[in-house]
């Protein structure tokens, strides 16, 4: 059986870009949703961008169906949520979480460092993604005939919290984008810009907004 289009995410590239936004930090965030959710012990659960899948899941299945990073790496939202539907059983719940840069931050202030995360969003942009998902969030949704409820999370990240070199990682991924945009010498200046102010041993910083959207389906 094939897979729904828009499951799984098309290329290794995309995939790596959710993991690369995923960490352990957001963990937290997702549990309570889901305890405050109190879905019953033996609801199924899918949870997409996680693992790989050999083939496809069976449509309307699933009492929750959780996407995290999704529609910021494909931009495709609108087909995405349409297809996300398809796995909830009826009256079961979809959430979904993504990403808004504006908050992601370090302290004292890091120019290079910003240029650069402001770059990886316009790579991601041409190659048909949104690094910035979340803020549109609620509004897909309640397009596609949901209605939403939202929360919003933003972390502070203390010196040496190693999700504070998250640009860095973007900037690794998308590094041939990038050299498309600034060119090769100035991506590898940019970066070492960057990676020199997150170097410093006293560089704090926010995250980037977690949205979380979660409506009931059918």
């Amino acid at each position: 059986m094939s897979a729904p289009a828009l499951y799984v995410l098309p290329d290794r590239a995309q995939q790596r870009g959710a993991l690369a936004l995923q960490s352990r930090v957001w963990e937290p965030a997702a549990r309570a949703l889901l305890d405050d959710l109190a879905l019953p012990a033996d609801a199924t659960v899918l949870r997409i961008g996680w693992h790989d899948h050999d083939g496809a899941p069976p449509s309307g299945t699933f009492d929750l169906v959780h996407a995290r990073f999704q529609l910021s790496m494909l931009g495709r939202a609108g087909e995405q949520i349409e297809t996300y539907k398809t796995l909830v059983a009826p009256g079961g719940v979809l959430v979904i979480e993504e990403p808004d840069t504006r908050t992601l931050v370090h302290e004292p202030y890091a120019p290079a460092t910003a240029h650069l995360v402001g770059r990886a969003a316009q790579a991601l942009k041409v190659a048909g993604g949104d690094l910035d998902a979340g803020r549109r969030l609620p509004a897909l949704m309640r397009r596609a005939g949901l209605e939403p409820h939202v929360r919003t999370h933003v972390l502070g990240l203390e010196a040496g919290h190693p999700y504070l070199h998250l640009p860095l990682h973007l900037a690794d991924l998308y590094a041939d984008r990038l050299a498309d945009i600034l060119g090769g010498d100035g991506l590898a200046y940019l970066h070492r810009q960057a990676a020199s102010e997150l170097a410093d041993p006293d560089r704090r910083g926010t995250t980037f907004t977690l949205v979380q959207a979660w409506a009931r389906v059918g």
